[in-house]
């Protein structure tokens, strides 16, 4: 076989191709092939920070690329990928302030390497800009298959020097290595953490102006998509200086699987009289999940209700009737475990790719519910992208309609707005995909 152009998307096609993966029927309905444009594994955050220069701050952007989403090409005995990054920081009245494009190759002796989307390539830019709020538009373009993918973040550059005590963003820390006792610092971009790790990091930077304290008490709190409080930490560090900088590990994260705000409260330590009044806080948002699941499962109980089109039996209730948050847990991903194509990598390739379905049907099949509840969502989930789509939404004499085409599959799927506000219900096939009248 030649490897020279294999893309990840084949190669998830051969494994699965030869791997049976479901114990029903109606799961072979899925289709094997990852569609471009569905999802993309691409991770970006920007960070701000505060400025030696009066008036300005500094802004601090992270890429990472998984190997999984770059085409690479073999050149003698390496495989060589290559991609493009261009950032645009625009204010918000969209006035270009500040713009820069770097070029990344990526170079490996392992073909198994290539589709990974455990390993990856981070970039880094870095703007001193004036205090304001931008908006950041991130374009990655792979050189070989040209496919090019687009990331707005929004960041709001505070005035650091205006308060007595200020704290910057918080960054979630990978990895922290020494060279020649500087610290090298490997951001978490996936705002992931995993449940069976020991301990992680918080990485920010404290400000002190015009007063400077000698000690600074920090209170670290973790708190549910429930507003509950589940976790809390607290620690004193030296800050004698107008900028230090705080990277706080966190032991013993023992809480369940959520979405966390991480709420981090800076004050003087000891507390005095004198300055009861000067504290600071920042926030961001993390979530709490078991190792190799899909990120993008943040609440256990939804995603099981979304296995609603490839269970059988009594499977979903198995999951819901679990006594507790860990059972439930443990069930749901036993589900999963029985239908991975290869349970020798650490992903699960199928499950990746049935919640990537469910995700794109959200964001794009949304009416009085939310996506993955209606009929285009179902046969969306089920199929996976159609290889044609017709659309007619504004004919006189007919109501909005689509045709799907699954040539493949040599199935077609009529879907009619019939309110007029988005809500398509399937009307051909006259049976759902269980075999039932609609």
């Amino acid at each position: 076989m030649n490897y020279k152009n294999l893309r990840r998307n084949d190669f998830i096609f051969l494994i699965l191709c030869v791997s049976i993966f479901f114990t029903d029927s109606h799961a072979q309905d899925i289709d094997k092939r990852k569609k471009d444009g569905i999802s993309s594994r691409i991770f970006t955050e920007a960070f701000a920070y505060g400025s030696e220069d009066s008036g300005k701050g500094k802004i601090d952007v992270y890429i990472q690329v998984p190997y999984s989403e770059i085409s690479f090409a073999k050149e003698d005995n390496l495989y060589i990928g290559r991609y493009e990054i261009t950032a645009n920081l625009k204010t918000r009245d969209d006035k270009l302030v500040w713009q820069k494009t770097q070029f990344a190759e990526v170079s490996l002796k392992d073909f198994a390497h290539t589709v990974s989307s455990r390993l990856s390539n981070i970039r880094q830019f870095s703007a001193d800009v004036f205090v304001g709020k931008y908006n950041l538009i991130l374009q990655i373009t792979d050189s070989e298959s040209k496919k090019s993918t687009t990331t707005n973040l929004q960041i709001n550059l505070r005035d650091y020097s205006k308060d007595s005590l200020a704290l910057s963003d918080i960054m979630l820390v990978h990895r922290i290595s020494a060279d020649n006792n500087r610290k090298n610092i490997v951001p978490n971009l996936t705002g992931i953490i995993g449940k069976e790790v020991n301990y992680f990091y918080l990485f920010f930077e404290v400000y002190q102006n015009k007063v400077q304290f000698d000690s600074i008490q920090f209170l670290c709190r973790f708190v549910n998509s429930k507003n509950e409080t589940k976790s809390r930490y607290t620690k004193v560090a030296k800050t004698d200086s107008p900028r230090t900088q705080i990277v706080w590990r966190i032991d013993s994260l023992n809480i369940s699987t959520d979405l966390y705000l991480i709420i981090v409260e800076a004050e003087r330590y000891p507390r005095t009289s004198a300055y009861t009044g000067t504290r600071a806080s920042v926030s961001r948002t993390c979530i709490i999940r078991t190792r190799n699941m899909p990120p993008n499962i943040t609440d256990i109980d939804k995603a099981t209700d979304q296995l609603i089109y490839i269970a059988r039996g009594g499977e979903i209730d198995f999951i819901r009737e679990a006594q507790t948050n860990e059972e439930k847990l443990q069930r749901f991903l036993s589900f999963w475990a029985k239908r991975d194509p290869d349970p020798k990598t650490p992903e699960n390739e199928l499950m990746e790719e049935y919640y990537n379905r469910v995700e794109y049907a959200n964001k794009n099949f949304s009416a009085y519910f939310e996506g993955w509840k209606s009929d285009r969502g179902m046969v969306f989930i089920r199929f996976g992208a159609p290889q044609q789509v017709e659309r007619r939404p504004f004919d006189a004499n007919s109501k909005p309609y689509e045709i799907w085409y699954y040539y493949d599959l040599n199935r077609e799927f009529i879907f009619v707005d019939e309110t007029g506000f988005g809500d398509y219900r399937l009307r051909y096939p006259e049976t759902d995909l269980w075999g039932r009248v609609r």
